[in-house]
């Protein structure tokens, strides 16, 4: 392997004889494929020439046998006889006709006789000797036989499918009959006399189908106008199956058309492959007539191409020793080649160390050496130009962009274009006002732990992070890869990070670390996408009244919550659960807007919040606290006294006697009665606002609670 990797002339001897190699393969399948299509279309010409050939033979057994009954008939019809002459008929009938089995005549009810209702008399072959039996008896009431009933009802000549002659010949047998009448004295058609018939035994026939060979292993069969197996070279299968259950047992996917086909066609050709025998053969079939059945053929193909195939094998030979004769000269040609080939591989080692101001101007030949020698002076230039596009990565935040910059020569020009995303927007509920408590370590282990956990969702659900500002981030989806189901991803995405919230809590807690909560919104609608800033520093991002808009609306969001906008409720209607319905006035949009609190979304990427408990636990003895607004993240100096009546670990409700306001961002501040400890501290946001008779009751929403006061809440609601 080593040497190969460094020698071309291996490399050009492995393309030479490689490439040669395919291509005498390809020729050679080629010409064996022909072959094999002309070799298969002469033998389906040739198999339908047999078959014809079989059944024009196998027709002149029935045909003789017709004949036998039809000139029978026609003597009994014509002439007056007794009973004895009519069983020397039928007796040298048989005898004469070695294609006939057995023949009865069968008379009409009283037909031959007044005094006797039913008479036929019949001979049969049987040990090389002729028998005979009347079937006029008790056991076989021949007025039911399908060979009696049909040309005494239709008045024509048929033949019949197979059956076995219970209590006549006692074998497996078709029979031709023919009605028998006579004319009389006045010429005009006289009444049905009997049926008169002629029995080919299927013994018989099976051995004069089978005794034609076809190839090596190939054979023939017969089926009846029903599918009947009437011929098989397995005699345990005639008449107890038909071809659709040799169709059913196959594995060949068409075997029911060619099994209906057989039936249906007159003559036909067809790939049956090894399903039907367990060899890869072909089947041809043509209709014989009379009786109107079936014969067919079985022609294996490994025997029907076996000249082909040793054609090919010679001539794969051949080729062997062709490429070894070419390997000789390949390894001359190589040589050649490589020794000025090396004369450039000393410039490689600049390419190696990063300079790519490479200089191969000297060599002008315009042969292939000349060609290599550009060819690499042009690679280095489209490595320079790699290595430009490279070094602006630092300006771009995800795979999806940089394969963008990749792939198109503008992808770092300026500007962007309209389309409508899914834009979403996070933030910590008081994270800024606790951090003034935590150190810088605790900040930057919270910040990474948070923010990792939050990106890496944000990217499973292939959206693109425009900003991340402390805690806050602002992601979109939709942009620059187009995407039918952004409004899909979004929620989904947004309801996976309040789910991981819990987990991120739960390590908070355990490294004493405050206990937040989350509040995020989605919102849908048209912005402007694209590559942002100048020259020296640039970003992918989207601006436009949709992204403040989305701001405004997380605005509104307590701990916990995914709100989404009225536009991004209409793409997923059928898809979300939604619990409450929000109608809030916003900064510079007239009139009230409609948020929406998701709670799960059904489809490809469900998800579901927990069942928030919104129950408060009443207070015997209400907790005095002090209360701060808060306006942009910045605390008042002052406080308005209030006193806690009931709490959960979520919420609270506050008695207050000065004015606060629905949606006030509030700090709560609780006094710890353990002089050397800190006051419990708790960021939340008022949800509504009822006057009382002597003051105002507000329900706030806990957005962040403090390691203290989140221990308080638990022995609060402790049960006693």
């Amino acid at each position: 392997m080593i040497s190969l990797r460094r020698s071309i002339t291996l490399k050009i001897i492995f393309l030479v004889l490689g490439s040669t190699c395919i291509v005498l393969s390809l020729v050679i399948e080629l010409m064996y494929s022909s072959s094999k299509k002309l070799i298969r279309a002469e033998a389906e010409t040739n198999a339908v020439h047999l078959v014809s050939s079989l059944a024009n033979h196998v027709e002149q057994e029935f045909i003789l046998a017709a004949h036998s009954a039809d000139q029978l008939a026609s003597f009994l019809g014509t002439s007056a006889w007794t009973e004895r002459p009519l069983l020397d008929h039928i007796r040298r009938m048989v005898g004469q006709n070695h294609s006939v089995f057995g023949s009865a005549v069968a008379f009409l009810p009283f037909g031959f006789s007044p005094e006797i209702e039913r008479y036929a008399p019949y001979f049969y072959r049987s040990d090389e000797q002729i028998h005979f039996v009347q079937l006029a008896n008790e056991s076989y009431n021949y007025f039911e036989k399908d060979w009696y009933r049909i040309p005494a009802t239709e008045r024509k000549s048929i033949w019949t499918e197979p059956y076995f002659d219970d209590g006549g010949g006692n074998v497996a047998m078709t029979t031709y009959a023919r009605p028998m009448s006579g004319e009389d004295t006045g010429g005009t058609p006289a009444k049905l006399k009997a049926i008169v018939t002629a029995d080919i035994s299927l013994e018989s026939l099976n051995k004069l189908v089978n005794e034609k060979a076809i190839y090596s292993t190939g054979f023939c069969f017969v089926i009846s106008k029903k599918g009947t197996l009437v011929t098989s070279r397995y005699p345990e299968r005639v008449m107890k199956q038909s071809i659709f259950d040799v169709a059913d047992d196959s594995k060949h996917p068409g075997a029911s058309a060619i099994a209906q086909a057989m039936l249906t066609e007159p003559s036909g050709f067809h790939d049956i492959g090894p399903g039907f025998t367990g060899v890869d053969s072909y089947l041809a079939f043509t209709r014989m007539d009379p009786p109107g059945w079936t014969l067919a053929a079985i022609l294996p193909k490994h025997e029907l191409f076996a000249k082909v195939d040793a054609l090919r094998h010679e001539t794969l030979l051949l080729a062997a020793l062709g490429i070894v004769l070419l390997a000789v000269a390949a390894i001359l040609v190589a040589r050649s080649i490589s020794r000025p080939v090396r004369q450039m591989a000393g410039e490689t080692f600049k390419v190696a160390e990063g300079n790519y101001d490479i200089d191969l101007s000297s060599i002008r030949s315009i042969d292939e050496v000349g060609q290599l020698a550009r060819s690499f002076t042009r690679m280095t230039e489209g490595l320079k130009e790699r290595e430009r596009i490279k070094d602006t990565f630092g300006r771009y935040l995800t795979q999806e962009v940089v394969k963008r910059l990749l792939e198109s020569k503008d992808g770092l020009k300026l500007g962007g274009e309209i389309r409508e995303i899914s834009i979403m927007m996070s933030d910590l509920r008081g994270f800024t006002a606790l951090s003034s408590s935590m150190s810088p370590e605790q900040i930057i282990k919270f910040l990474n732990r948070y923010l990792g956990r939050m990106v890496e969702i944000i990217l499973d659900h292939r959206g693109i992070i425009d900003e991340i500002i402390g805690d806050g981030i602002l992601a979109f989806f939709g942009a620059p890869e187009s995407l039918n189901n952004h409004p899909e991803l979004a929620v989904a995405c947004a309801l996976k990070m309040q789910l991981a919230m819990e987990e991120i809590n739960t390590q908070n807690e355990a490294d004493g670390l405050p206990h937040l909560e989350m509040g995020v919104a989605v919102n849908t609608g048209e912005v402007v996408v694209g590559n942002i800033g100048s020259e020296k520093r640039a970003k992918y991002g989207a601006v436009g009244a949709q992204v403040n808009f989305t701001g405004r609306v997380e605005a509104f969001t307590v701990g916990g919550q995914v709100l989404i906008s009225r536009s991004t409720r209409e793409k997923l209607s059928d898809k979300l659960e939604i619990g409450n319905a929000l109608n809030v006035g916003m900064k510079g949009v007239p009139g009230k807007v409609e948020l929406y609190d998701v709670r799960g979304i059904r489809g490809d990427y469900e998800a579901h919040l927990e069942h928030r408990d919104e129950s408060l636990q009443r207070l015997v003895t209400g907790i005095p606290a002090r209360v701060f607004g808060m306006d942009q993240k910045i605390l008042d100096s002052t406080g308005k006294q209030a006193t806690i009546t009931g709490v959960s670990l979520k919420s609270a409700r506050l008695i207050l006697w000065d004015e606060i306001l629905q949606w006030d961002d509030v700090r709560l501040l609780i006094k710890n009665e353990d002089a050397a400890g800190e006051d419990f501290e708790i960021y939340g946001k008022v949800m509504t606002v009822g006057r009382l008779d002597d003051g105002l009751e507000a329900l706030v929403r806990f957005t962040s609670v403090s390691p203290g006061a989140y221990k308080l809440l638990r022995q609060l609601l402790a049960p006693s």
